[in-house]
């Protein structure tokens, strides 16, 4: 096999080159969806110069891409026929991070990149996982109940920017989420307006909220990210609106929805609304100045 390509980017991200390796390897027993690397790279605004990528590639063909979160945490995928490119992501992580700790989440199904990590010195590290479940959308539909006067519907474009926005701060107080960076996640693949829903409350305050990010290929959607204002907590809104959401998403020919748990308490939710689980992540660490003891 001929040696890879890299092409490394200083503070910006050929996120169409991410994801189209990406679309092309998903599969159950990997960490990322399309939509991920989507809302990752756009939510916030101005932490350009907390990032550096690379992409692997063979002829025109993407193999492997990194993305340091700065300054000591990677991100990466490495196409399962390539294995060995796996090192050499992991050895341009060593050189491009100036951190004495590094850290490496990957799925727990992804041997080929365990095993390069192992190789390479990293050990587990004893935290809490994500647990990744799914449930298959011709399961549907699902069947959803709105207190009296309220409404539910998905967005209708920028003129629903501002309440938008207010939900998801108001779900999530620490979010860095703003009018400017939903509008750039609003412009980009594969955001569909049809899949970002929301709840209105009888004064049309928005109360809650779910996105889903559906990779047309293999037919298969992320809910990333959902939440309810917390004064609307307890009235059944949060799964109401991702059981509209899996409607539509049904509606565009899919086959799986698949979201991230990062709590006992949101694998609980998304299990009383049929979701199972199918894997967790697995976190590692190395110490670059010292034996790894």
């Amino acid at each position: 096999m001929s040696k890879p390509l890299i092409r490394t980017y200083k503070n910006s991200i050929d996120l169409k080159r991410m994801q189209k390796l990406t679309q092309a390897i998903w599969s159950l027993e990997s960490n990322y969806h399309i939509g991920d690397l989507a809302w990752q790279r756009y939510r916030h605004t101005g932490r350009e110069d907390e990032w550096m990528t690379a992409i692997w590639e063979i002829g025109d063909k993407p193999v492997a891409w990194g993305w340091i979160k700065q300054p000591d945490n990677l991100m990466f995928q490495v196409d399962p026929n390539f294995p060995e490119v796996s090192k050499d992501v992991i050895e341009w992580f060593d050189k491009m991070t100036e951190a004495n700790e590094q850290r490496v989440t990957v799925l727990e199904t992804e041997s080929h990149l365990i095993s390069a990590l192992e190789d390479s010195l990293f050990k587990p590290l004893k935290e809490t996982s994500e647990v990744l479940m799914k449930i298959s959308i011709e399961s549907g539909p699902f069947p959803a109940y709105l207190p009296d006067e309220f409404k539910a519907r998905h967005l209708k474009g920028k003129e629903d920017l501002t309440n938008r926005v207010s939900v998801q701060k108001a779900a999530f107080t620490s979010s860095r989420v703003t009018e400017e960076s939903y509008r750039n996640v609003m412009n980009c693949y594969p955001y569909d307006p049809s899949l970002d829903w929301v709840i209105e409350s009888p004064n049309g305050q928005f109360a809650a909220f779910c996105l889903i990010w559906f990779d047309e290929i293999n037919k298969v959607g992320l809910l990333e990210p959902v939440g309810t204002d917390p004064i609307f907590w307890r009235m059944g809104l949060g799964s109401s609106v991702c059981k509209l959401a899996l409607n539509a998403l049904r509606d565009k020919g899919a086959d799986t929805a698949i979201v991230v748990c990062t709590s006992p308490n949101t694998q609980e939710f998304y299990e009383s609304m049929g979701f199972e689980p199918y894997a967790q992540t697995k976190s590692f660490h190395r110490l670059k100045n010292t034996n790894n003891d």
